[in-house]
């Protein structure tokens, strides 16, 4: 009995042993983890965590991660993320000074001409110097053309001179519409009824002198102002007292930035025509080269001579482009003329603003020789 009670008793006492160690185990542990929890929670859970242990059990309330955020919360955290980085970068960039904006440059004054020489030759077929140079001239599309005299071999004003107009028409094409031209000695062989029949087929302005209309006037193209004077009328060789008049009175009224003056017989021949030109009356000659001369005349363009040649006189160029269609004449000496050239040639005058280049073409398309004019 007493035996059985003391194995009764060692058996309660384990027991007891056992279970007080077990709760001594767990609360030791359960202290542990409340100390992690509190070092690594948040303050607003720790009473969450303090009252879960005391209630005996421990529900651990889960952070929300960035998954479990609705897609506008995702969207606006996004937003101003970039935001923020976007204003950060554009603080940290080094500012950089604007590009200036430069206005494309304006041409107020551009435009491009042509001058066609003596087309005496009364053939005009196509291999005409005249049909040839006709024919580049209408692919360059000038503003304007000039032909600066003898357009024909001769011109009695009658029907046969008539002919020869409509075929000197015929070959200019659409080009005739935009054409000045200028008498030359060729052209006024039958003097008065000449006149008449130049009067009659072309439509010049008739704002020159008296007795002149449509043989001597005055155009403005743009920023130039263009004369056309007449070195056969009332006689060869010279330009008279009427037209000198009325040319101080026209280029005094000029306003424009450049000038061009037109005519056949040149002031000052370099070659062959020496003595057959303006040169021929002196004093008519240097009278109206002071008119243009004072005036600063920009260029003039004259024919007569059958080359082609450059001059300055007085400050003032001479151009002579006398052979387009007709029969070679001699060169000039060396140093008489600046630039010279034999053979069929046409001219053409480039200009913009103030800016003028003369160049001279072969009726085949060569360029060869380019001027720009000082």
């Amino acid at each position: 009995m007493r035996k059985s009670f003391w194995i009764a008793f060692g058996i309660l006492f384990f027991c007891a042993m056992t279970i007080g160690a077990g709760v001594f185990w767990m609360e030791k542990k359960i202290k542990n983890s409340e100390k992690n929890l509190m070092d690594t929670a948040p303050a607003d859970e720790l009473s969450i965590i303090k009252n879960n242990i005391k209630d005996g059990g421990i529900s651990l309330p889960r952070q929300q991660d960035q998954s479990s955020a609705t897609p506008a919360e995702n969207i606006q955290e996004k937003q101003e993320t970039e935001a923020s980085a976007k204003e950060e970068s554009v603080v940290k960039e080094p500012i950089k000074e604007s590009a200036k904006e430069v206005a494309p440059e304006t041409v107020t004054n551009k435009f491009s001409f042509g001058i066609l020489g003596d087309t005496q030759r009364t053939s005009f077929a196509e291999t005409s110097g005249f049909y040839k140079a006709v024919k580049i001239l209408k692919e360059k599309n000038p503003e304007f053309l000039v032909a600066v005299g003898d357009l024909l071999s001769s011109c009695d004003g009658k029907s046969g001179c008539q002919g020869k107009m409509d075929s000197w028409k015929k070959v200019l094409d659409s080009l005739f519409s935009k054409t000045y031209a200028i008498m030359g000695n060729h052209d006024r062989s039958g003097g008065d009824k000449a006149d008449k029949l130049w009067q009659d087929f072309f439509s010049f302005p008739t704002n020159g002198p008296s007795g002149f209309s449509e043989l001597v006037y005055s155009v403005d193209v743009k920023n130039a102002h263009l004369v056309f004077l007449n070195s056969d009328k009332p006689e060869e060789n010279k330009i008279n007292s009427e037209q000198q008049d009325w040319l101080k009175k026209d280029l005094q009224d000029n306003s424009k930035e450049l000038t061009f003056v037109f005519f056949h017989e040149p002031a000052y021949p370099v070659s062959s025509k020496i003595d057959e030109s303006l040169d021929v009356n002196k004093d008519e000659r240097d009278a109206l080269w002071k008119i243009l001369s004072d005036k600063k005349v920009t260029a003039v363009f004259s024919g007569h001579e059958h080359i082609t040649s450059r001059k300055k006189i007085d400050g003032v160029y001479q151009f002579v482009f006398g052979n387009t269609d007709s029969f070679d004449q001699d060169l000039p000496k060396a140093g008489i003329a600046e630039y010279s050239y034999r053979g069929e040639t046409f001219g053409w005058v480039e200009v913009v603003d103030k800016k003028v280049t003369v160049k001279t073409f072969a009726v085949d398309g060569q360029e060869l020789n380019s001027f720009e004019i000082p």
